[in-house]
């Protein structure tokens, strides 16, 4: 099938894929525009029925995707991204509508997917060869068969991309959950994908957590990769348990960033206030902790201060803001949980106000806000938040601020900043984490392989390594004689 527009895409209706075709359902549910607070279109809640027969369909689908040659996959994996780089500005629009990010946001992730995809095209699945005397030894890697991705509402479209490209990829079937505040981009994503891909290689269905709880256990999915909160990828792993099946899970963060004392504070001030506050702090790998060297740590919090009262917060359509608003009321309210308890304990608000304005749109708008070096066993130190509000503290010992940025049961991400690289590199070395970034904020890669570490997750995803979490291994020994 040639790649281009989908003379039938209609961006105003929604539906469950099953077997490569178009399924309604007796149940409804809607997202919310979490910047105007306005119900968005009726999508189907997926049944159990719908469940099984997704499940089918995949299972009757794989021998033949299994069998098809990795550089057929791989070509048809190219069809899907240019026909999805065909429909930009609708995912655009729709992108701005689901989460309420600004657009140019929403255009650096919608743009990104067929450069995530192409990535992964690039990738071989390996093979090792062992020889001697005796025999020959080939280890090679299997696709697992049925595989079903649960997805998250803060960034929808690489959260569920960054799944099917590497499964698909390796010859695995893949079921999409997105997540029930922002169903819409995958839904129309994977009804695209029907025009390319063989029925039942790629399917979706949207419901709630039971639905999620109904996938872990089926008998007939391989794995699940999970992209959420710690409590709910504990539940993950628990369900799975009953079948073994593989999980991936890629779960929340406490990042800290270590800001040593020869850095540059007027250039690296704003950079470390990006990490911390970009997509409005909802972001697994933002930074949550930051902690400042004494004796730079006034004028550095000073220059924290004057860049975030510039970062303009408000709806995608009044033009160039940098923030939109936390994407759902539950998240909103928890974020306003972590104001009132600062302000009933009495922390310094260096930046933003302990009372969150209600912006007067209906939408879930919050400022960003700086909480000057609250105490160690602080709510705002000890959770993560997933907002834009974030921490600062002094430190002095460098053997002290190591042993307080592990002092989490997290560790997905950190960062250190620092004018000597290689002192910089040598923290970095000693952070229990799964990504340390020196000199930059967390920009994760689809080169390199993403996971966590502790409760922060289990496997990981993208990277020549991430293809593996898609595998099983087979060792074929040929003896000689």
């Amino acid at each position: 099938m040639s790649p281009g527009k989908v003379s039938n895409l209609n961006f105003e209706k929604f539906y469950n894929i099953i077997d490569g075709k178009q399924r309604g359902s007796d149940k409804i549910h809607h997202g919310i525009n979490p910047a105007s607070g306005q119900e968005l279109w009726d999508v189907p809640i997926a049944s159990e029925q719908d469940l099984n027969d997704a499940v089918a369909a995949a299972k009757k689908a794989f021998p033949a995707w299994r069998d098809t040659p990795i550089e057929k996959r791989k070509e048809l994996l190219g069809s899907l991204a240019e026909s999805f780089q065909s429909y930009s500005d609708e995912f655009i629009s729709l992108f701005c509508k689901e989460t309420g990010k600004p657009k140019k946001f929403a255009a650096m992730e919608v743009d990104g997917i067929p450069g995530l995809i192409g990535f992964h095209r690039a990738l071989e699945v390996p093979c090792e060869k062992i020889e001697d005397d005796e025999k020959t030894v080939y280890t090679e890697y299997s696709p697992l068969g049925v595989c079903a991705a649960i997805c998250p509402w803060n960034s929808p479209l690489v959260l569920s991309v960054g799944k099917v490209a590497p499964a698909l990829l390796t010859g695995n079937c893949m079921i999409i959950k997105p997540s029930p505040f922002t169903p819409y981009t995958a839904l129309k994503f994977v009804e695209l994908a029907q025009e390319i891909l063989p029925p039942g290689v790629l399917q979706v269905i949207g419901g709630n957590n039971e639905l999620g709880a109904s996938m872990c256990a089926h008998a007939d999915i391989a794995k699940i990769a999970f992209t959420g909160s710690i409590a709910t990828g504990k539940k993950v792993m628990a369900t799975s348990a009953a079948t073994l099946k593989r999980v991936t899970l890629e779960l929340g963060g406490n990042d800290a960033s270590i800001i040593l004392p020869d850095v540059d504070i007027k250039k690296v001030a704003p950079e470390v206030v990006m990490g911390a506050f970009r997509n409005s702090g909802q972001v697994c790998v933002a930074t949550k902790r930051i902690y400042i060297h004494s004796s730079i740590y006034s004028d550095f919090l000073a220059e924290m201060v004057a860049f975030t009262k510039t970062i303009k917060v408000g709806s995608p359509d009044d033009g160039d803001n940098m923030l939109g608003p936390i994407q759902n009321e539950m998240q909103y309210e928890r974020v306003k949980g972590f104001f009132a308890d600062s302000k009933a304990k009495g922390y310094k608000f260096a930046a933003g106000a302990p009372d969150v304005q209600a912006s007067g749109t209906g939408g879930y708008f919050i400022q960003p806000t700086i909480i000057d070096n609250p105490p160690n066993d602080s709510r705002i130190i000890q959770e993560e938040p997933f907002g834009p509000i974030v921490p600062t503290q002094p430190w002095d010992d460098l053997e002290e601020v190591i042993a307080r940025t592990n002092d989490t049961s997290t560790g997905l991400g950190a960062c250190v900043w620092g004018a000597d690289v290689e002192k910089a590199s040598q923290i970095a070395r000693r952070l229990e984490a799964g990504s340390v970034f020196i000199n930059s904020w967390e920009r994760i890669t689809p080169q390199a392989i993403f996971g966590g570490h502790k409760e922060s997750g289990i496997g990981g995803e993208w990277g020549k390594t991430g293809l593996l979490a898609y595998c099983n291994p087979r060792v074929i020994h040929v003896y000689k004689s």
